[in-house]
């Protein structure tokens, strides 16, 4: 399978949360992710979307890119452009505590209020930084 492009808009509501949960637990699943993996992955995108909602800014939408191969899933998830306000310091450090364990590679840029992360499936033949 090449590398699947898939993008999703949704809107800045914690209503769909479970969307976004849905889809990354999807992707993962077609690509092979263990059960705990997938599981590791509906875990970090409520974490993700529930960062997103706390900006300072207002927003409409809530924006997911994520691009899947037979070795990782890497998402990208930001809000609106005219999002003013940056994520709570407080927040972030929450965030990160809770699913850097998780994940093999994570970047939040406040100043852009987005965030990417990677997660390498377990056995993939891709060489992974240790944690």
């Amino acid at each position: 399978m090449p590398t699947e492009k898939i993008q999703l808009t949704l809107p800045a509501s914690e209503e769909y949360e479970e969307i976004a949960q849905t889809a990354i637990a999807h992707l993962a699943i077609r690509r092979g992710f263990t059960l705990p993996e997938v599981e590791d992955l509906r875990l970090i995108m409520g974490e993700v979307t529930r960062l997103l909602l706390n900006s300072e800014g207002n927003t409409e939408n809530i924006h997911l890119n994520y691009e899947v191969t037979k070795d990782h899933l890497m998402l990208e998830a930001y809000l609106d452009e005219s999002t003013k306000g940056p994520l709570p310091q407080k927040d972030i450090e929450r965030f990160s505590e809770v699913v850097s364990e998780l994940l093999d590679q994570l970047s939040i840029d406040n100043e852009k209020n987005s965030i990417l992360l990677t997660k390498y499936r377990l056995g993939s033949e891709t060489l992974v930084h240790p944690r």
